[in-house]
């Protein structure tokens, strides 16, 4: 898992370097928890992973919900 969590921080943070753009990062961050649901990342790599790219599910709870269940649920 340590190598998975390296090439996530390598690429995010070479992104960073060169102004990656939001659509970017999202795209990291699908593939991350995709990573994780494998068991290739911890939740808390995730997390550690989310804070370094400075976007994570907790910005995104709405559009995460349509992507999974199609609509979001009522509050």
């Amino acid at each position: 898992m340590e190598s998975v969590f390296k090439d996530f921080e390598y690429t995010i943070s070479e992104g960073l370097k060169h102004l990656m753009p939001l659509e970017s990062k999202l795209i990291i961050l699908g593939q991350m928890h995709y990573a994780m649901e494998r068991g290739d990342l911890t939740i808390k790599e995730v997390e550690k992973l989310e804070e370094l790219l400075g976007v994570g599910l907790k910005n995104y709870r709405q559009a995460m919900e349509y992507a999974v269940f199609g609509y979001v649920e009522a509050e």
